[in-house]
């Protein structure tokens, strides 16, 4: 018996590749593959082959891993989580050689500050709207150069996270308020993402309740009237975001491509989408009374 365990962390990690819904009439977009982390942590992980959607959505393979382990035995613990879709298409007309969305996240032993986070080896590959090459511009702060090679991908548990919860919500601040002061910012965006910078100004807690960034700034090859930020308008089409970060205190999700669909074809779907939490069992360690 482990008599010396103070504190146990419960794991929650998922992976998925594909997912979403189409309407008129409704139907659901079946995922290729989904893990889900146990509870006790371990490692988990599924691929599948090509995958083709009513001729609407393609994929020539994916791939979904999560794993969660304690460094030490109280702590800290770690969990990697991955979802790698290739050879992306949807119809037709935006497509990927490969979608990677990949975070490692370091809860730390009781007193050991705030958990750390990494997105190295996330990344888009090759990406094309309607044929033409379009290069996202990654963040410097949430992807450093140093973690954006196939190198760092390939690896499994060697990465460190280096990111402190905090930073998560500055860099979301400051993606909002780059956004509404952009002359060519859409109405529906401004409503859309204008909240962040509304709810950090208002003197609400930074790390209250949940806000968004992207690992995505910018996207080069589209005019100002296609791209403002991560987003997309595509005529006939619909909308395109890309790595989606979602932060809530003591989790984060990040979907490397979300389509808003609203043509012949409407619905919604993610590509890539991970989410990665948990929490230690008591909260806090405390002190034996006299």
């Amino acid at each position: 018996m482990q008599t010396d365990v103070k504190q146990v962390f419960y794991f929650h990690g998922d992976s998925n590749s594909l997912g979403g819904f189409l309407e008129e009439p409704f139907r659901y977009i079946p995922t290729p593959c989904s893990v889900a982390l146990s509870s006790a942590g371990g490692s988990v992980t599924q691929r599948a082959e090509p995958f083709n959607f009513e001729d609407l959505i393609h994929a020539r393979a994916s791939y979904t891993h999560v794993s969660g382990r304690p460094t030490k035995r109280n702590g800290p613990w770690t969990q990697r989580v991955s979802s790698v879709v290739e050879g992306f298409s949807l119809l037709g007309r935006v497509t990927a050689d490969s979608l990677a969305a990949q975070v490692f996240i370091e809860q730390p032993e009781d007193g050991g500050g705030p958990r750390r986070i990494s997105f190295a080896g996330s990344h888009i590959r090759n990406l094309r709207v309607d044929g033409r090459p379009v290069t996202p511009v990654l963040n410097a702060t949430l992807l450093p150069e140093q973690h954006r090679s196939e190198d760092v991908y390939n690896r499994d548990a060697s990465v460190n996270p280096e990111l402190p919860w905090p930073t998560l919500w500055q860099a979301a601040h400051r993606q909002s308020v780059g956004l509404l002061e952009s002359r060519s910012i859409s109405g529906w965006a401004r409503d859309r993402f204008g909240w962040i910078a509304a709810k950090e100004n208002s003197g609400e807690g930074s790390l209250e309740g949940y806000t968004l960034c992207s690992l995505v700034d910018k996207l080069d090859g589209l005019t100002s009237e296609q791209s403002v930020g991560h987003y997309i308008e595509i005529p006939d089409l619909g909308r395109i975001f890309l790595g989606e970060v979602t932060i809530f205190p003591q989790a984060v999700t990040l979907t490397m491509l979300r389509a808003e669909l609203g043509c012949a074809v409407s619905g919604h779907a993610s590509v890539a989408s991970i989410a990665s939490n948990g929490t230690t069992e008591p909260p806090s360690i405390l002190s034996p009374g006299p």
